[in-house]
């Protein structure tokens, strides 16, 4: 009897140890297309991969242009033809970033309930939506930035609205048509509308073939970028 019980405990916490594991890495295929300010209207096509533990985001684009885009969470790095084109800090991005969200499941509430920054006020339903109501903080934080609306149905993160410090939208997100892939579920197409000016602008991004959880490209996932 005790070495049934010892191993039901052992099973217990390879079993728990595997589910605190299972996703750390994500990579899909992707297309941004966007129309921008000045008029004008943009396609980028590529792929992107993500590793949680290596906290880098790499976007291999090929198309306009063949381009490799690395995210940490200090910096944003672009590559052509192998040479550094662009370097700029970046900070927080990486942590919001829906690859971080989805694989640390903090998805459905973009993160808010974890960073401090915001905090609860207010729930209700609408409909088939849960709409809950984030404030900055603090009084300094209010300074900054406004109120983040957000809407989850079935449990599952369907919408953000970002607010300035005049309670004027800034933008909007939306997180569709999910796709359940080894157990996690990822929104396989997000339109995000920004305000400017009184003018609405899109952009939609589309994942498809989405892998988790991949044991190759390793030079990819864990990009060497000591050198720029």
């Amino acid at each position: 009897m005790q070495k049934l019980l010892l191993c039901l405990i052992f099973l217990s916490f390879a079993n728990l140890l595997a589910n605190a594991q299972q996703h750390y890495r994500i990579k899909s295929d992707f297309s941004i297309k966007e129309n921008l300010p000045d008029g004008t209207s943009n396609l980028t096509m590529g792929t992107v991969y993500f590793d949680k533990n290596n906290k880098k985001i790499v976007y291999s684009i090929s198309f306009p242009t063949k381009t490799l885009q690395v995210l940490t969470d200090s910096f944003f790095y672009e590559l052509k033809a192998n040479k550094l084109s662009e370097k700029k800090k970046a900070t927080n991005l990486l942590q919001f970033s829906i690859f971080n969200l989805a694989l640390s499941s903090n998805l459905s509430n973009y993160g808010l309930n974890t960073n401090g920054i915001f905090k609860l006020t207010d729930v209700s339903k609408e409909d088939s939506l849960v709409i809950s109501t984030w404030e900055p903080s603090t009084a300094k934080l209010k300074e900054l930035t406004g109120k983040v609306l957000i809407s989850q149905k079935r449990r599952l993160l369907y919408g953000l609205v970002f607010f300035d410090n005049k309670n004027n939208v800034l933008s909007k997100q939306f997180f569709t048509e999910y796709m359940n892939v080894k157990g996690l579920n990822f929104p396989s197409q997000i339109t995000q509308i920004n305000y400017i000016n009184g003018k609405e602008y899109y952009k939609v991004t589309t994942y498809k073939n989405i892998v988790v959880n991949a044991t190759n490209e390793n030079e990819i996932y864990n990009y060497n970028i000591s050198t720029y």
